[in-house]
Parts: structure tokens; sequence; C-alpha cells
């Protein structure tokens, strides 16, 4: 009788251990209250713009935020890719933020919007970002959240093509314009249309890199447009009044050979 006694003085003793326990454990976390918002890895968007889509309020216990629900509103800003929310005891709260980057500005029917190097359509970044290309030439509406198809994609792939290759080919590139099936570029150097046709862009980039170093404002009046679109040279073409799809190779000043 005595050793059921002392048994059950045990469990007893154990349990009341426990729930003390508990309620020091849970009177510790609601203690632990958010006075601090850090914001990481944001160029895009401002401190007080993701704050403000976390929407989360100082004095709130860090226990009682959803973390999930806080990622899910940051990522409502068309400029988020990801967004990871972490407690970081025992006051702040930490959201790192990977942005979705403008690749080009969209010359759409309506507006100007942007475009990242996924295809996905976005805002204009307004004065945060300068200098990006321009595609043109568009003729579908587009609107925030979109994903660009078509020739259009391919304007986009060749641009990140370009980024890819180096800043200073990207950065010489001002325009794309969409014509039919082709692409046609123009750069920030010279107003000379340069037909790119469409795939194949990382032999139609180095043949552009060629034609920027060695032709691309020299001030040729014989030269009306050029042509990158067929394999092992640059194609000079003089006397064209408008390039058109499938171009003209029946008037040719120059065949510059690419090594």
């Amino acid at each position: 009788m005595k050793k059921v006694d002392r048994t059950y003085l045990k469990f007893t003793i154990t349990v009341c251990m426990l729930m003390a326990l508990y309620l020091i454990s849970q009177n510790w976390k609601n203690q632990l209250v958010l006075r601090n918002v850090r914001v990481c890895d944001t160029s895009l968007l401002t401190y007080s713009e993701v704050k403000g889509l976390a929407d989360v309020q100082d004095g709130t216990p860090l226990y009682k935020l959803s973390l999930s629900d806080i990622s899910f509103r940051v990522r409502q800003n068309p400029f988020v890719k990801e967004a990871v929310v972490v407690r970081a005891l025992p006051y702040d709260l930490t959201i790192t933020v990977r942005e979705r980057d403008p690749l080009a500005l969209l010359a759409t029917p309506a507006s100007m919007l942007s475009v990242d190097a996924s295809g996905k359509v976005l805002p204009l970044p307004l004065e945060r970002k300068n200098n990006l290309p321009v595609i043109t030439n568009i003729t579908n509406s587009l609107s925030v959240g979109d994903t660009v198809k078509g020739n259009l994609l391919q304007a986009v792939t060749f641009l990140s093509d370009a980024e890819r290759l180096g800043v200073a080919l990207s950065a010489s590139i001002a325009e794309v314009q969409v014509d039919g099936d082709n692409l046609v570029a123009f750069t920030t150097a010279s107003s000379l249309p340069v037909v790119i046709g469409k795939g194949s862009f990382e032999r139609k980039l180095l043949y552009f890199q060629k034609f920027l170093t060695e032709i691309d404002g020299a001030g040729d009046a014989d030269c009306d447009y050029v042509d990158l679109r067929f394999d092992g040279q640059i194609i000079l073409g003089t006397h064209s009044a408008e390039v058109k799809a499938g171009g003209s190779r029946a008037v040719v000043s120059t065949s510059a050979k690419v090594n």
C-alpha cells in the first residue's frame, strides 16, 4: 500500500512540475513581443513598403504571428518573387525578400509597363531603375501579373541573353522592336536597325558585339540596316526604305566575316 502511494506521489509531482514549466514557458513567450521588423535584400522596394505589406503591429507576441500569412501578404506586391519570414528572438521579425528585377520596359498600347527575365509583367519601376531598354511595337494588351508569350517572349529572351553576356553589351541596346516573326534592335549609339530575327541569340549576340565594336557609330551613310540572321557574316544593307520580316540580301554593301 505504501509503495502504491509513493508511486502516486511521484506521478503527481511530475505532473505539477510539467504544468509549472508549461505556465512558465507560456509566460516567457508572452513576454517576447514584436519590437522591430528587419527587411533584407531589397533594392526596388523600400523598408516602409515591405513593412506595410507585412501588416504586423508592434507589441504583438511573436509566437502569435503567422509567418506564412506574413509571407503571403508581402508576395502580393508584383515586384516580390519570394519572401522568407523568420522570428529573430527575442523581439525581432526578419523578412528577407527576393525581388523580381525589371529587365526591360514594355510599350503597350495602353500604358508603359516592365518585364523581368522570366517574362513576368511588372508595373513601371518609375525612377528606381533607369536606362532600361524598351520593347516596342506590342500589339496586344498586357496587365501586371501576365506572362508574355510568343515573339514578345523572344524579345525578353534576347535581352536576358545579352545581360548574361555582359553589362556593356546589354547597356548598348536601347530598343527591341517586335516586327512580325523578326526582332529588330536599335543601339544607344546610332539609329541603324539591326535585324535579329528569332532564335540562336547567343550566336547573334556575338555578331552584335562585333558590329558594336567595328561598325556602329562609324556614320556610314551608305548603310541603312544591319542583318545578323545569316551564319558567319554581318550583312550591311543599303537603300532599304523599310525593314520587314524576311529582309533583303539583294542589296549588300559589305559581308564582314565573324571569327
